[in-house]
Order: structure tokens, then sequence, then C-alpha cells
């Protein structure tokens, strides 16, 4: 039977009689609990960040952004925090990032950061104002609109962004002849992974950059040298093309080199290898190559290429898919079944988000850390792959990559996303 409440069943009744509302134990009025969960409070101020940041990113030169680690930033996210956290503390209703109230909050903080960079880090001295030209710009607003003024002499009202709800913005007058050294770093750009993978599209370098960027931060790829070594392995995984997903395309006679499977079986490394009478038939070489291989959980008839090599390291085996997804919705807050959807893996999203829980699962960025040394270097490859023969080119690999200064100045926090916490 369905429960019904008395308050229902009073209205089904046809309210004509009088309903009692027994109250609880009163309250004090001005005692309330806080209602916000703090990744999500700092999520949404770290839009306001985003914001200003992108904003003046527009005006910079292709490939660069403003450095946000030069600027004492720690005072005005400590004014932020607590003027967004006390709007969800003054309503009693959880925190929404929707709340016109909490945008105009976050409007106001993003003009002011686009302020503070300006004149901390790129040490301009002045700027144009611009309005957004609209009936609910003030007069007094108005009155500025396109007119230049120097950050040390305010206009009247204060400059953009410091009076409630204003609707100007500060305009940057840059010199890129000017700019202060330390004021810009690099963005990991596609242009700047041709330089690592020269034969690859260009459509997928820009989305392995976009995906690295976000996630430069939590991979823990945040310094050149941990670049090096990153990039220098993953060019010995997947090439110069930069293949997402393994190829099987072997030489009958060179099977056995590769795998053991075929040096105990070279007859069938002839029928399944590449041979001037017939193509190499890669689905055959990969279940038998890759059948319950070190213990790597293929156990079903067809494993092996179903879970062949994917991703910017090539993750192979069916354990190394269910691990991979057992850890990828903590790593990056999205659930999926890659055992169940092996395919997603070669694809450029995923395939970035593979190597990235690999090296951060295994404290390859700690190794990383020890420098640019041919010690180093092994060490990683040890982990990725230990009983390769590539060594040597591995290492070759970052120590180009380093000396080629590539990662020289990338960014230590994402462009795309920067975050407040990333630049104390």
């Amino acid at each position: 039977m369905r429960h019904e409440s008395k308050f229902a069943a009073w209205i089904r009744s046809g309210g004509n009689s009088v309903f009692v509302l027994p109250l609880g134990p009163v309250r004090a009025p001005e005692v309330k609990f806080s209602v916000v969960p703090d990744r999500l409070l700092d999520s949404i101020i770290d839009d306001a960040l985003a914001a200003g940041v992108a904003r003046l990113n527009g005006f910079l030169p292709e490939g660069v952004s403003i450095d946000i680690t030069s600027v004492y930033l720690t005072a005005i996210r400590d004014q932020l925090h607590t003027s967004v956290a006390g709007r969800p503390n003054e309503t009693g209703v959880p925190v929404n990032p929707n709340d016109r109230l909490i945008n105009a909050i976050l409007a106001r903080y993003a003009e002011a950061l686009n302020g503070h960079f300006q004149r901390d880090a790129l040490q301009l001295e002045t700027y144009i104002c611009r309005s957004q030209d609209d009936a609910r710009v003030r007069a007094a607003h108005a009155k500025n609109d396109d007119r230049v003024f120097a950050w040390a002499n305010p206009p009247a009202g204060g400059h953009p962004g410091e009076a409630w709800n204003c609707r100007c913005a500060a305009e940057p007058i840059i010199d890129p002849q000017n700019i202060p050294e330390g004021a810009v770093c690099d963005i990991i750009t596609g242009n700047r992974l041709s330089e690592v993978f020269p034969e690859a599209e260009r459509v997928r370098l820009t989305q392995v950059a976009r995906e690295i960027d976000l996630q430069i931060v939590t991979a823990q790829l945040n310094s050149p040298e941990r670049l090096a070594h990153f990039f220098g392995q993953i060019l010995q995984e997947v090439g110069q093309r930069m293949r997402l997903v393994e190829s099987l395309d072997y030489r009958a006679d060179r099977l056995g080199s590769f795998f053991s499977y075929f040096r105990r079986h070279p007859e069938e490394a002839l029928l399944y290898g590449r041979t001037p009478e017939h193509p190499a038939d890669q689905e055959a070489i990969a279940n038998r190559a890759y059948a319950d291989r070190n213990g790597n959980g293929n156990v079903e008839s067809g494993d092996g290429w179903r879970f062949r090599g994917r991703g910017l390291k090539q993750v192979t085996g069916r354990a190394n898919y269910r691990a991979f997804a057992e850890e990828h919705t903590l790593m990056f807050g999205e659930q999926i079944d890659f055992e169940a959807e092996p395919d997603l893996l070669g694809t450029p999203r995923y395939a970035v988000r593979s190597a990235l829980w690999f090296w951060h699962a295994n404290d390859l960025y700690s190794l990383a850390d020890a420098g640019i040394d041919r010690a180093a270097a092994d060490s990683i490859t040890a982990i990725i792959n230990r009983g390769t023969d590539s060594y040597g080119q591995r290492w070759e690999n970052v120590r180009r990559l380093s000396e080629t200064e590539i990662f020289a100045n990338v960014c230590r926090f994402s462009v795309s996303r920067p975050r407040f916490e990333d630049t104390e």
C-alpha cells in the first residue's frame, strides 16, 4: 500500500478542515550551517581564474599564456572564496553555479584578476576601458568607454571590476616586444607536438595537446624534465606518426624477434606473418602473441586482438584495460568500462589519459625528477617495458627533447582550466 502523508490526505479530502503543522524545536534564525561542498566551491571560484586567464590570453601572441605563477594570488582567492561561500550560507541552499549573484561575483573577480595580471605580471601601465555598450551600462561608466587610463590613476568609480555590477573591462595595451621575462610561458599546442611527432595528423596532435594541458598538474607533468621523459618514452611507443592502436604488421622473419610464441612456433610465423605471398594476419598474430601472456588477463578466445596495444602508452591485455577503468573514475572523474569498450583507448582523449594514468600510478614523475640523464631514463624504461631492447633509443629521445628545449618554458599549470591551487 502506498504511504500517504497527513498533508496529502488533507488535500485529497478537500482541505475543508484545519490542518495542524507541528513545529520542531525552535532554532535561532541567525544560526545556519554551511551547505557548500568544498570541491564544488573550489571549482566555482576557479572559474573566475579561468575566465581572467582566457580573456587576457586572447591579447597575447599565439602559443604563449600569462604565467599565473608569477603573481601572488592567495589574497584574492581568499576574498573570492569568502564572497562565494557567503551566498549559500545566507540562503541556506546548496551552492549553485548558475546563481545570478554568484555569477556576478565571479565576473567581478575575473576582471579584478585581469587587472592583477596586467599590472603585476605584464607590468603594463595603461589600458583601454571597454563597456558592453548596452542600456545597462551606467552613465558614469559609459563616459569612460574607449578611453585610455593608467593603472596608477583610476577613473572616477574605480578600475573596471571594482564597482559592483560593473559592465566594463580593461583591454590591455600590449607590445609583444616588451613583455617582461617570466611573465608568460609556452602553451602545449599541436604545433609544438609536431616537433616531436612530425608525421602525425595535425588534428590528432591538437586533440592530444589539449588533453595534456587539461591534465598537466593532475598527472604531474608540470616541469620540463618530466615532459621530456614522458614524451621521450611515448615517442618510442607510438612512433613519429603517433599511432594510437598497435600495428601488428610484422614480417614473418621478424615475428620471433618480438614475440616468444613465434620463436617457439616458427611455422606459424610463416603462416601469419607478412611475406611476398600474403599480408600479415594481424588478428591471428595478436591472439597468439598475447594469449594469457605474463598474466595479462587475456583468457577468452580473441582477447589478444580485442585488448591489443592502444593509447599513447600502448596499454595491452584485458587486466590492464580493467585496471585503467577502475582508476579512471578516481583520477579523471568519469566512469567508463574500458574492458567492455576497449576501442575507446584508441581515441585521442583516452589514449592520453591511459598514458597519464600509467605515468602517475607508477610514480614515474619522481624518477624523471632525477634529471636528464641515462640512469633516470633507464629506470623509467624498466617500468614501462623491462624486456625491451630500446633502452638506448628511449634515452636518445629524452636527451634530444631536452637539448632542443621544446618544453623548456611550458606552463606549469593548465592554460585551459587553471586552478588557484596550482599557483601556490
